[in-house]
């Protein structure tokens, strides 16, 4: 494998592939009621509605609860607890580099690949999406983005100014993507659009949102607003597809829609239990289409359980990647062209789906039933879990829970690990880590903050006010030697004076901060809030901090106070590490 160097180095050592396009489309917190197709009174999904006509839709497909893990395992073919991902923030979000993505594998078969959109799996190399396999990415790899118009955003590596609509935007990238490569005419391409929307914050386009802003058969302004950002996704989609057909390619095009969870939100489910975040049938049951006029008959209906470890095998037999268990680490998933194509003599073979949440909320799922530590759900005769038969059928509860418990002891930790933060990669010679991705001690409200309760993207550590508290990060330096140290704060005049220590092994650095920087935070431009105060900004200074010398190996960084002359310490966003 050549994971490790860019892809542009390697284009003349490509064998050109003879598979199809292949066009990947995934929302962000668009449930399986929020489509027309699936009973939706309100909603209009006329894009999303015809790759399911057209094509293949999947009854019951199946993914992770929230974003970060669904992607990983998408991506890898593997439970995402294998990868390395175990939550959606401070780092627990990182899929390990040495996962063997799809489009490392669609890569080195001769594929052109691009991802557009949120990445969501770690923003440095090895896990930012560069580094996986794709030879081109515009978007963010962090869990939502806070500013929906006007965005700044990156293409491989290097932040860029945009203009528009973030969901426009992405769009207008992928079709870019899409032109080149069929115009080059020498190879296929993977171009993989994982759209942040309808993710909150609730910012919606003026146009759309002038008509539902005032719908009364809609009571929710919120579901208003989701609504509307499916409409524009669903626009966008529509965008992908005629561009598609003007270049003449559409129907030789794999076209694939699917979501990463179940709803942000209580709305309209398809009658489901639970949405985004539980380990119910309504967190995790979401649609999955698949279009390919060339294989697939238009309104096959796919009934067995599927799930996102079973895409990555699935496209690798389209695009004829061949000894595929050679070529990845151990696959959770399983190849299910035979359902696509309504193979009469293929037999779904019995086994068992799992939901990993965190040690304490899972669940298990069979053909029929759904199980947690405390519940027994017959999917066939109740599918919205209305009657919990644990103690009606307490010999099948206990044999889900026994097979759930073998499965757990080999994919998963006792407790989740984070994974270092790598340093000093020829290919990513400056290294962010952003404030939210500290762990902070003794922890929150005990003398240091995050600047809201979790540490989510974009937030930064605030209300330092116990000097014996830090923040910490483990690090791992790949190239020991002399580094370039930025601090990205904020702080009032009463804090100018103040010092850091920055420590990793046996190398340290003070920082003192010797100027005022003071910006107010700022919300994001939202027509419905629904939670306040959970998308703020601010603008903030880089301070050159000086060097600090690395030693090779696994460390600790911490960053502890060492002056504090006003209230409160400096507020953190980043720090920044430039090999030297």
């Amino acid at each position: 494998m050549y994971k490790y160097f860019f892809c542009y180095l390697l284009l003349t050592a490509r064998v050109f592939a003879a598979g199809p396009n292949i066009v990947m489309v995934m929302t962000d917190d668009q449930g399986y009621g929020d489509l027309s197709l699936h009973g939706n009174p309100w909603i209009k999904t006329p894009n999303m509605d015809r790759i399911a006509n057209e094509g293949a839709q999947f009854d019951r497909f199946f993914v992770q609860p929230s974003c970060a893990p669904t992607r990983a395992a998408l991506l890898s073919g593997r439970y995402p607890t294998r990868t390395g991902v175990t939550g959606v923030t401070r780092g627990y979000e990182f899929m390990r580099g040495e996962e063997v993505t799809i489009a490392e594998l669609l890569r080195d078969a001769g594929y052109a690949t691009g991802c557009f959109g949120k990445w969501h799996n770690g923003g440095n190399w090895p896990y930012h999406p560069n580094a996986q396999g794709f030879d081109e990415f515009v978007g963010f790899c962090g869990g939502h983005w806070n500013d929906y118009f006007d965005p700044i955003l990156e293409r491989n590596g290097t932040s860029f100014q945009a203009h528009g609509f973030i969901a426009d935007i992405i769009t207008d990238y992928a079709i870019e993507f899409i032109e080149r490569e069929h115009e080059a005419d020498e190879r296929p391409f993977f171009c993989y659009v994982p759209y942040n929307t309808p993710h909150t914050p609730a910012s919606v386009p003026v146009d759309t949102w002038r008509q539902w802003a005032d719908r009364t058969d809609v009571e929710d302004p919120f579901d208003r607003a989701m609504y509307a950002l499916v409409e524009n996704v669903d626009d966008n989609m529509g965008r992908l597809l005629a561009k598609l057909e003007e270049l003449e390619i559409l129907d030789d095009t794999v076209f694939i829609f699917l979501t990463d969870n179940g709803p942000n939100g209580s709305r309209f489910n398809g009658g489901m239990l639970g949405q985004k975040a539980t380990v119910h049938e309504g967190g995790v049951r979401v649609p999955l289409f698949v279009r390919w006029p060339e294989r697939i008959r238009a309104g096959t209906v796919v009934k067995p359980n599927v799930a996102h470890i079973d895409l990555l095998p699935t496209l690798c037999r389209i695009a004829g990647v061949e000894n595929l268990e050679s070529k990845t680490l151990p696959l959770d998933g399983m190849d299910v062209t035979p359902l696509l194509y309504g193979q009469d003599d293929f037999e779904m073979p019995d086994r068992n789906l799992f939901v990993w949440r965190k040690p304490e909320s899972w669940s298990i799922r069979t053909s029929r039933y759904r199980a947690t530590e405390t519940m027994l759900h017959d999917l066939m005769e109740d599918p919205g879990q209305k009657n919990n038969l644990a103690k009606a059928q307490p010999e099948i509860h206990a044999e889900l829970i026994e097979t759930y418990r073998g499965w757990e002891a080999q994919a998963t930790d006792e407790a989740p690990v984070l994974l270092p933060l790598p340093i000093g990669y020829e290919e990513w010679p400056t290294v962010i880590l952003k404030a939210h991705e500290m762990d902070i001690f003794p922890g929150i409200d005990e003398g240091i903050n995050y600047s809201g309760k979790k540490g989510f993207a974009h937030q930064w550590i605030e209300r330092w006010s116990d000097p014996e508290a830090y923040a910490a990060r483990p690090i791992k330096v790949l190239a020991g030697g002399r580094y370039r140290v930025r601090l990205r704060y904020a702080c009032p005049e009463d804090g100018v004076g103040s010092v850091f220590r920055l420590s990793a092994g046996s190398a340290s650095l003070d920082i003192h901060i010797q100027d005022s920087w003071v910006s107010a935070p700022h919300g994001a431009a939202e027509q419905v809030i629904k939670t306040q105060g959970a998308y703020l900004s601010r603008e903030w200074r880089d301070l050159d901090a000086g060097e600090l010398v690395l030693p090779k190996g696994t460390h600790s960084l911490e960053l502890r106070a060492v002056k504090k002359p006003g209230m409160e310490m400096p507020d953190i966003k980043a720090l920044i590490f430039e090999r030297l």
